[in-house]
Order: structure tokens, then C-alpha cells, then sequence
């Protein structure tokens, strides 16, 4: 505690509780599911827990931007405080997480999360839950023309925002199922919300659903790790409170619970992809050729959302219909050259705004897109977006069907 230190994967938001402005700290990997609630004059304290910063400088710090004292006690007990929640890069956390991570992988499956909050728990409700909103596509809820296809469905872009705001959305992607025969096993590409080491994770888990169990392809698996260039597993835990993959595992569940599933969360930025691009490349002609190469299909899934405006995700003006407008018309931009799995077309237009549009999906995006470069000719289904605070903040999200070049 002589030079404390906060841990990375944490987030500061700022709230408002009977007129007052607080810092809600909670952890976005999932190591402890408990929010801390301070006040937002301890923020310069936080901001210097660097573990360059004795309790003499931190206390230095408070006083220069308020003006008051910080007493001894109460920064111990602050600091006491984070500990336990297990916010500090300490002694604790760190044993704390080799147990965690321990008991994930020798796990054999992969437990629901977000069961009870995002869907229910229980078959019966979740089944009559996800059936509404395909319900809503017969009723004329969402746009989406009846066509043949002249090729075998090959991948599919669904999101990942949280089911309730985007049912519809989903709907429209699984729905291509039905108007087609299905690969046997999907590639799920998820949109790693957390660094990941080597940019992607893998885990060999089965995934737990309302509906059972749906198994992961591990022979697949076996092949993947054996021939990638770094270790997939690395941040396998990353998988255990990411819900981009759960999402798609329960509408599996639900449609095609026979399917067998690769579970893989993406995680590179812009610059990892200029730095890197030919690790990147070669991870997505491996799952390329790995799929090529099994007696049973296997098509792509990536689970992705697109923009991110507003004061929530860091702008400093609040969005109006202009703004939507704006945006659904530049992502329509991305989603074209997807259509034409245009990967590099589609990471070039992202280049240009250094990605300042948020495109959380963008590394599974083009990933997927890579993988079936020159196969596969996709088709938009459902545009929309959902607002997500009262400031008029809005996430933007698609679903597509990709079938293959006849």
C-alpha cells in the first residue's frame, strides 16, 4: 500500500446522486462483479495510483486540485477499500486471479452470465422470448425479403448489443437459416471488449444456454492451436464474462442446437492492425483453411455492433437525428464493402477517422471478411441503432447473410 497502484481493465464513470458528482469505479474484465461508488474530488487521487506515488504524493495531489486535507486515515481507508474490491494491483488480486483463471479453464463448459438480465434463465421463457421476435419479422416488425439463394449460406453478421434493444436485428440474421441448409459448425468471432494477448482468444469450452449445452468443435480446436503462430489460449479467461459469443450461442441453441461451435473473441485495434496485419492475415487463412478442409460445412459468425456516438463513449456533444443520419449513412459505407468481403476496402475506410466512429466490431469484421474473401457475396438484412442513455447516446448495428459465389 506504500505506492498503490490501480489495476488495468477498470472504468471510471461519472454519476450524479442527490445533486452530487461521484466515480463510479467497477471492473469491466469480471474479476469482481461489486461497483465502487467515491466521490469525484478523490478522481486526481485515482489518476496518480500509478504505483509511482507514495501515500505522502497521492495525499500531495488531493490537496493541490481541493484545497483540503486528505487525512492519513481516509486515504488508508480508501485505499482498504479498493483493495477488497479487488481494484488494486495487489497481492490479493493477483492470487485472486490465478485461482480464477484455474478454475475457468479446468472447467469443461462455459456457464450463461448474463441469463436473467439480458434473457431468461429458463427454457420455456427464453424460448417464448426469442420466438417474439422472429414473430415481429412475420407481423412486418422488420424488413426482410423472402428470397432464394443461389448459394450455401457461409457466414453471418449478427450483433451483440443486448437482446432486448436489438431482438429484431438478430431475428433478421438467424432467420437465413431457415431460408437455406446451414453449416454444421460456426466460427464465432467475437468482439473482444478487453485486450486479448496475440489479439485473439480461443477457448475448447461448451456453452451453456436455457437450451443445453452447445458443444465446441474440438477437434477444430486441436487443429488451430496446433498450427497458429502464438498461443490462442493465452487469454482464454477473457471468454468468461464477454457476452458477444453467449448472444450467439443462445439463438444456436435455440435454432440449430446440433451445431458445434469455435469460440473466438478478436481483439486488435487500428494500430495493432497496421503493425501486425500479416499475423492478423495469417490467423484468418487458418480459420479459412481449417474450414475448407473439414468433412462437415463450416460457415462464420461474427458478432459485432458498429458505431458508438455520444457523451457515454466520450463526445462532448449529445447527438441529435442529424448525427443518426450521419452515421447510419457512413456505416452503410463499411457495410457495402463488406457485402463484397472487401476486408482491406473496409479497414481503409476506418483509417481515415483513425476509427474515432467506435466501430467496437471492427477487428472480428475483418477477420470475417478475410476469411471468406472471394467465396462469399453478402446481403444486407436489418439496419438500425438503439439509444442507450438520456443524453441520446446510440449504438448502431446490422445483421447480414453471406452466401457463397455460384
Amino acid at each position: 500500500m506504500d505506492y498503490p497502484k490501480l489495476r488495468h481493465g477498470l472504468e471510471a464513470v461519472p454519476v450524479m446522486q442527490g445533486g452530487q458528482r461521484f466515480i463510479l469505479l467497477r471492473d469491466a474484465l469480471g474479476y469482481s462483479s461489486q461497483p465502487l461508488l467515491l466521490s469525484a474530488a478523490l478522481a486526481p487521487v485515482l489518476m496518480h495510483m500509478t504505483g509511482q506515488n507514495s501515500a505522502r504524493d497521492l495525499q500531495f495531489y488531493y490537496m493541490r486540485a481541493t484545497g483540503q486535507l486528505l487525512f492519513s486515515e481516509q486515504l488508508e481507508e480508501i485505499l482498504t477499500k479498493l483493495d477488497e474490491h479487488l481494484f488494486l494491483d495487489s497481492e490479493r488480486f493477483t492470487e485472486y486471479v490465478e485461482q480464477e483463471v484455474t478454475r475457468f479453464r479446468d472447467a469443461p463448459v462455459r456457464p450463461m452470465q448474463h441469463a436473467g438480465v439480458s434473457y431468461p434463465r429458463d427454457a420455456e421463457s427464453a424460448r417464448k422470448e426469442l420466438e417474439s421476435y422472429f414473430t415481429g419479422l412475420r407481423n412486418g416488425g422488420a424488413a426482410h425479403e423472402e428470397a432464394t439463394h443461389p448459394g450455401r449460406l457461409l457466414g453471418l453478421v449478427a450483433p451483440h448489443i443486448d437482446i432486448k434493444a436489438g431482438g429484431a436485428c438478430f431475428a433478421d440474421a438467424y432467420k437465413a437459416l431457415s431460408e437455406t441448409s446451414s453449416p454444421d459448425v460456426w466460427v464465432i468471432l467475437g468482439t473482444g471488449h478487453s485486450p486479448a494477448e496475440n489479439y485473439f482468444a480461443l477457448t475448447r469450452k461448451d456453452f451453456e444456454t436455457p437450451f443445453g449445452l452447445v458443444h465446441c468443435d474440438g477437434e477444430f480446436c486441436d487443429d488451430l492451436l496446433r498450427h497458429a503462430p502464438k498461443d490462442l489460449l493465452a487469454s482464454e479467461y477473457n471468454h468468461h464474462r464477454e457476452h458477444t459469443i453467449e448472444f450467439q450461442a443462445l439463438f444456436l441453441g435455440y435454432l440449430q442446437p446440433a451445431a458445434r461451435i469455435i469460440p473466438i473473441l478478436c481483439s486488435f485495434s487500428l494500430e495493432d492492425w497496421e503493425q501486425d496485419r500479416d499475423y492478423i492475415d495469417h490467423i484468418a487463412a487458418l480459420l479459412r483453411e481449417l474450414a475448407q478442409s473439414r468433412e462437415r460445412s463450416v460457415g462464420f459468425i461474427a458478432s459485432v455492433d458498429l458505431a458508438h456516438i455520444g457523451p457515454r463513449y466520450g463526445d462532448s456533444f449529445e447527438p441529435h437525428a442529424g448525427t443518426l443520419a450521419q452515421h447510419m449513412a457512413a456505416d452503410r459505407d463499411l457495410l457495402e464493402c463488406l457485402e463484397r468481403c472487401d476486408a482491406v476496402g473496409f479497414m481503409q475506410k476506418i483509417q481515415r477517422d483513425q476509427n474515432q466512429r467506435r466501430i467496437c466490431g471492427m477487428a472480428p469484421l475483418y477477420v470475417f471478411a478475410k476469411a471468406l474473401e472471394s467465396q462469399a457475396r453478402g446481403k444486407l438484412l436489418h439496419h438500425t441503432h438503439a439509444t442507450v442513455d438520456s443524453q441520446q447516446s446510440f449504438v448502431t448495428f446490422a445483421s447480414m447473410a453471406f452466401h457463397s459465389i455460384c
